[in-house]
């Protein structure tokens, strides 16, 4: 048996503009997308000895099912492109993961696909690296969108469905407040309802102006990325707001907080909140803690990586 542990870390959207609708029904995104320390664990057991199989264990979620969890997408596919890259394969091998969840479900952080980037890298290093970067990029968006952005981390510009990545210079060391309202937002929908009215202006001049501003480490991250001012919108937050009234509570607590920067991430439903240091976090933390109306929400400290 050889076994992997291998840690999973949930994402934000730090900015997420809609382009539009591709040729094969998927959308054209713009986003920011920025790693966090909150993170799933995963320990990633292969048996070449036993007969072919798969088992999943989750711990902190009882409700996972192996054959729909995106972690066994991730595998399948890795397993049909070695087939296909490489004509036949002699075996495949008995595999087994045990998953520590902590990402909440429904919140846009990207918990799922973030463990199923993580099972590619694991098996692409148990094969011996049998893909090329791009080759396992374009693997990797054939499981689902966010996961390509995964294999890189970090802060990345993401374009296209997912699969067109730029590594971007870092913002990391920013203090957060993550509140993730109990109830999910259904990402088919919200994509249904951006559909249904016309898309919000895009100044695709300015964006490019302000990527390349980022590049001036003189200034701390957190006012590097704040001199997008106007640009830092997210297009799923509207009809996101539209379907859970609890976004928009989390949204106006945490604004309330001291924090510098309040956004919602991905489709929803978390909302996450920058900070200028890590004591006025730490005292958002406990008012919001304090606070009944939140009772029933996840609240999560974390920072960009």
């Amino acid at each position: 048996m050889d076994s992997y542990e291998i840690t999973a870390c949930a994402k934000l959207n730090l900015f997420l503009r809609v382009r539009g609708i591709l040729p094969n029904g998927y959308h054209s995104l713009y986003s920011i997308m920025q790693e966090i320390d909150l993170a799933d664990s995963l320990t990633i057991n292969i048996y070449p000895e036993r007969e072919t199989g798969f088992d999943i264990k989750c711990i902190g979620r009882n409700d996972i099912d192996p054959d729909k969890n995106l972690c066994s997408k991730a595998k399948d596919r890795f397993f049909s492109y070695l087939r296909k890259k490489e004509g036949s394969i002699d075996k495949i091998p008995y595999i087994e993961i045990v998953l520590t969840k902590k990402i909440p479900s429904e919140s846009g952080m990207g918990g799922g696909s973030s463990d199923a980037a993580a099972v590619l890298m694991v098996l692409q290093e148990h094969f011996g690296n049998p893909f090329t970067d791009e080759e396992l990029n374009q693997l990797a968006v054939n499981v689902g969108a966010d996961v390509p952005f995964f294999l890189y981390g970090g802060t990345c510009l993401c374009e296209g469905v997912g699969e067109d990545i730029t590594y971007l210079e870092s913002l990391a060391e920013i203090p957060l407040l993550i509140v993730k309202p109990s109830k999910g937002v259904s990402t088919p929908e919200c994509f249904h309802a951006i559909d249904s009215k016309p898309l919000p202006e895009f100044d695709e001049q300015r964006y490019a102006g302000y990527i390349e501003s980022l590049k001036n480490e003189e200034k701390a991250p957190l006012e590097r990325f704040l001199a997008g001012d106007d640009l830092l919108t997210n297009d799923l937050e509207i009809p996101s707001l539209e379907m859970l009234d609890d976004i928009a509570e989390a949204k106006e607590a945490l604004t309330g907080t001291g924090a510098r920067f309040v956004r919602m991430t991905g489709s929803g439903s978390a909302v996450f909140a920058m900070y200028d240091s890590e004591d006025i976090r730490d005292k958002a933390y406990e008012q919001l803690k304090n606070d009944s109306k939140f009772k029933d929400c996840d609240l999560f400290v974390a920072k960009t990586i």
